[in-house]
């Protein structure tokens, strides 16, 4: 329990805070001898307030009242009573000035925070006068920052005066509803929003008395992006020794930001100093700021990293390079791709390029063949250290040489590579022979020949394919699938002819080796394809040659068994190649007037096929001398489509009248409807 001293002790102190106004809190609110929330007082009269409370109190009024003391006066702030405790002080301020328009405030000393305040806004008005501000020579600058209201402080001296807020003393901003501008006589426009419109030069407008009165303001939107920071240099350079080293920064920011660069650089902690160049450079969106840093008379202590680093309020960005000095000029150069370079012809670029360490930049000039490679071709494009070639063709091959100069120090190296140039092999005799087969006559020896051209040089191989040995009348065509290949000496009677030799000559032709391979059949015996492949790693290309034997000259021929009397029987026979032709026939063209008129021999007996041949036979019977004519048998070359034929003129006179038989030779006839008649019957 408390002692009777120790109770009348706090009692006493509890006393005295109450007396002096230290009591933990407040009751009531400060009180003013005026009501209104308003006043409006002539320049010139004083204005005189009191406030009460039950603790100790202080005022707060506009602060250009307060920097002349001896215009205003403060007195009391005495408290009486008990229990019930009362303060009060009062404020005097003599001939009042249109810059003493505010507010107001009474509240207690030590409760400044205290929402137990009361204030009343009291205007000064003069009869000339609109605004409480003083108009300066310079618009005042107002920062808008990012997410705030802006506030236009065109105060006036009386809340009748209508105030235009204008851009650029053009448009007006707080037209009638417009919710973007609110008038407030107390504070001015204020914009909760602000949009570019209110970007700039603003004017405040009013009308007293007849006097037009303004005020400007000049407001601008403070940022504090940094849009880009960029050096002058690559992310690593080089420098020699005794050179000067310069590096400027660039920082990006709004229109209306300065941006603050500053620099870290090796030699800085040495002592060394560099020089710094520092400007800005503004366009119609946007701010540049530039920081140049230079060091003149490089040394080894300058190698290293710089940094250039933005500051534009909290934001910060950095770049940096690194410097690396070199005591003297040098060159190192050496291919990409070491050996034999390759290209193909055809091939649509090919890039000959070499690696080059060097400093400074050397001087590049490309050779090929010891000639400049620019002026030897225009397939050339060349790009420092590389070199490329468009639409790769054979005389591209050759040797390529880089040379790199530096003049200044007396410098040269260069390095040379060869590039060889591949060609796909290509058979000649492909593209000039007539493709069509010739008849190979029975037994006979045949040479068959490939002249082959390619890089590098291809090889060439045989194969033989002979033909079904049946005695149906259809082409001989390869079966790839089915050929063998072709062996000197290998001979066998039912399938193969005998190889006799299979040789390899070498031609020189307009500066190109050529290769001509010969294969020599023997004894001809058997119809078939050979094929001469030639190949090397680019690729291969095949002829085949259609090797038809045939025990008729030339593949087609016709006889008369005899030139008959008039009243005896005659016999035409056509031979023909059974694999070369089809669609054979006779038919007898007469002379009659100016007109020749074909008839067709209805005695023709049905084509026959041998091993080698098919013979077709017509007879005549009882000849007469209206069976007179030429005789002619056509066939169809199964390859070319040709129509084919030979004929025979035959006069048939009386017993006693000498007789005449005349021969033709065989011809060939391009006939449409008989090429379609032909392909139908393979």
């Amino acid at each position: 329990m408390l002692s009777c001293v120790t109770v009348a002790m706090l009692c006493l102190l509890l006393g005295c805070l109450m007396l002096t106004g230290h009591s933990s809190g407040s009751k009531i609110a400060t009180v003013l001898n005026v009501k209104a929330k308003e006043l409006i007082v002539q320049a010139g009269q004083p204005i005189n307030l009191s406030c009460s409370g039950d603790q100790m109190l202080s005022w707060k009024f506009p602060a250009a009242s307060r920097k002349e003391s001896n215009r205003f006066h403060m007195m009391g702030n005495v408290c009486h009573g008990g229990v019930d405790v009362l303060c009060q002080m009062n404020l005097t301020l003599y001939k009042a000035q249109i810059s003493d328009t505010g507010f107001y405030r009474c509240q207690y000393k030590h409760l400044t925070l205290s929402k137990k305040t009361s204030a009343v806004y009291i205007y000064v008005t003069e009869q000339n006068s609109a605004f409480v501000d003083m108009e300066m020579k310079q618009p005042q600058v107002i920062t808008i920052n990012d997410g705030e209201k802006l506030v236009i402080p065109c105060r006036v001296t009386s809340p009748n005066i209508t105030v235009t807020l204008k851009q650029n003393n053009r448009n007006v901003l707080n037209k009638p509803g417009a919710r973007s501008a609110v008038w407030d006589s107390k504070k001015g426009f204020i914009i909760r929003k602000p949009y570019p419109n209110f970007f700039g030069l603003l004017i405040c407008e009013a009308k007293v008395n007849g006097a037009t009165h303004t005020r400007t303001y000049y407001t601008f939107k403070q940022s504090t992006a940094i849009h880009s920071v960029q050096l002058s240099v690559p992310s690593s350079i080089k420098v020699l020794r005794g050179k000067t080293l310069s590096i400027n920064c660039n920082a990006t920011t709004e229109l209306n930001t300065r941006a603050e660069i500053q620099w870290t650089y090796p030699a800085s902690k040495y002592g060394k100093l560099a020089s710094f160049v520092r400007r800005i450079s503004l366009s119609d969106s946007q701010a540049i700021s530039h920081s140049m840093m230079v060091i003149p008379n490089v040394e080894t202590v300058d190698q290293g990293t710089y940094v250039c680093t933005v500051k534009n309020g909290p934001t910060t960005k950095s770049i940096n390079t690194t410097v690396r000095v070199y005591a003297e000029a040098f060159i190192n150069v050496k291919p990409i791709k070491t050996g034999l370079l390759e290209a193909v012809v055809g091939q649509k670029s090919f890039r000959i390029a070499v690696k080059v360490r060097a400093f400074p930049p050397p001087e590049i000039t490309w050779l090929k063949n010891n000639l400049l490679a620019a002026d030897k071709c225009a397939r050339y494009l060349i790009h420092g250290n590389s070199l490329t070639i468009k639409n790769v063709a054979e005389e591209d091959a050759g040797d390529y040489s880089v040379v790199l100069r530096l003049k200044q120090w007396n410098l040269i190296k260069n390095v040379t590579m060869t590039l060889k140039v591949n060609v796909k092999p290509r058979i000649y005799e492909k593209s000039t022979s007539i493709q069509e087969p010739d008849p190979r006559f029975l037994g006979s020896r045949q040479t068959l020949k490939c002249t082959v051209y390619g890089v590098p040089p291809p090889t060439i191989t045989w194969t033989w394919h002979p033909c079904p040995r049946n005695y149906s009348r259809s082409r001989c065509d390869l079966q790839p699938e089915n050929a063998v290949p072709a062996i000197v000496g290998k001979y066998n009677s039912s399938i193969d002819n005998k190889v006799y030799s299979i040789t390899e000559r070498v031609y020189t032709i307009q500066g190109r080796n050529k290769t001509a391979g010969i294969l020599i059949i023997d004894d001809a015996t058997t119809s078939g394809v050979y094929s001469c492949i030639a190949s090397n790693k680019i690729g291969t290309e095949r002829r085949d040659i259609s090797f038809l034997v045939s025990d008729v000259l030339n593949g087609f021929n016709i006889t008369l068994d005899k030139v008959p009397k008039e009243g005896e029987n005659m016999t035409l026979t056509c031979s023909v190649n059974k694999y070369l032709y089809t669609n054979i026939t006779w038919i007898l063209r007469k002379q009659v007037g100016n007109r020749t008129i074909n008839h067709s021999i209805s005695k023709q007996r049905s084509a026959s096929t041998t091993e080698y041949s098919t013979i077709l036979t017509a007879t005549v019977h009882n000849a007469t001398q209206a069976d007179s004519g030429v005789y002619e048998c056509r066939a169809t070359n199964t390859y070319s489509g040709d129509i084919v034929s030979q004929s025979k003129k035959i006069i048939i006179t009386g017993e006693h009248l000498a007789r005449r038989t005349h021969f033709s030779r065989t011809s060939k006839q391009r006939r449409k409807h008989y090429a379609t008649e032909s392909r139908g019957a393979h």
